[in-house]
């Protein structure tokens, strides 16, 4: 209900900050748990959250892995909206593996449950999973039918890669939460929101230098002419469309109660698309080569199966992959001073 406390883990990333910002507009008191207290005022400097900041306050979580780290955080809240969760590492060891990526993510996550469920007052703990959390990538790139019921990760290592390492904490960290909510049954609900790979404008980047990292790297690499050298999955979400799902989730008349969601905007997409869309909808700066994919070779999509009518039916019509193009394209623009 608006008004009420929220502990928002994960704001000073794309996801987090977008879900943020949604948050509060939505109503909701927030605290942000952040690592440290720089990070928190370098977003609550943002232009998206200068209507909201008397709404907003801060804690500082600088370790998530370690015990009880959740526990002053959740005091007085009704709500929380875990987002935090590393990224893929440049480590290359399996210590490496476990160390930076994969237990992490697992114990960041147990903790705001351990800590949730001893005190009272927390209705609903809504959780940034990830698509990976079902489906692998080579099971998504095959073509079989993905949905939330789908369990196609070999998590047994050892791991080949960062990316493989990746896609194992979060399928842990998963596996990790179904087991708290089976074993404990705590008094809050928890809800999984899955994302595929998401793309939109990422209102933390301010340089655009850094479009180039994250998720939008995989748009906007290729138009700026950052050749990509190996297939993708064609499975997209505007980081809108993620946000708005978090936030949705907090009202139990919309979601009743423990559930899991894909965040996937139907259908499979191309990711060379991008390259059409940006001659018709940006022709000027097209025509100025602002945009040299004209130079690297078209980018491999391998199509998917993904099923997210549950989440549609729920949350209603995802935004489409130009949507997505169009929003990364004008920020990147507005970032150069094109716009």
């Amino acid at each position: 209900m608006a008004g009420d406390l929220v502990l928002l883990t994960g704001g000073t990333g794309m996801i987090g900050f977008k879900t943020l910002v949604e948050v509060l507009k939505a109503g909701y008191k927030v605290r942000a748990a952040v690592r440290n207290q720089a990070g928190f005022d370098r977003i609550a400097s943002l232009k998206p959250l200068a209507p909201y900041v008397s709404n907003l306050e801060s804690i500082i979580v600088p370790d998530i892995t370690v015990p009880g780290a959740y526990d002053e955080a959740v005091k007085g809240v009704k709500y929380v909206v875990h987002v935090a969760s590393p990224l893929v590492r440049p480590v290359d060891t399996e210590e490496g593996f476990q160390s930076e990526v994969i237990q992490p993510a697992i114990r960041g996550t147990v903790s705001i449950l351990e800590a949730a469920h001893k005190v009272t007052g927390i209705e609903r703990i809504v959780i940034t999973a990830s698509i990976l959390s079902v489906a692998s990538f080579e099971s998504l790139a095959s073509g079989v039918k993905t949905d939330e019921k789908t369990r196609a990760v070999n998590t047994v290592g050892p791991y080949a890669s960062p990316v493989n390492a990746y896609q194992v904490s979060k399928a842990l960290a998963f596996e990790a939460t179904n087991k708290f909510v089976a074993e404990k049954k705590p008094a809050f609900s928890v809800i999984n929101i899955m994302p595929a790979f998401v793309v939109g404008r990422d209102d933390t980047i301010t340089d655009a230098s850094d479009i180039v990292k994250g998720s939008n790297a995989f748009l906007i690499g290729p138009l700026l002419g950052h050749a990509r050298d190996q297939p993708l999955i064609g499975a997209v979400v505007h980081v809108d469309d993620v946000a708005k799902m978090h936030v949705q989730s907090l009202d139990s008349s919309i979601v009743k109660g423990n559930e899991d969601f894909l965040a996937y905007s139907p259908p499979s997409i191309d990711w060379a698309d991008s390259f059409e869309i940006v001659k018709r909808r940006f022709p000027e700066a097209y025509a100025d080569g602002v945009f040299k994919f004209e130079s690297v070779p078209r980018p491999i999509t391998a199509p998917v199966n993904v099923d997210s009518s549950k989440a549609e039916k729920t949350f209603g019509k995802f935004k489409s992959f130009e949507e997505q193009t169009v929003s990364v394209v004008e920020h990147y623009l507005e970032l150069i001073g094109r716009k």
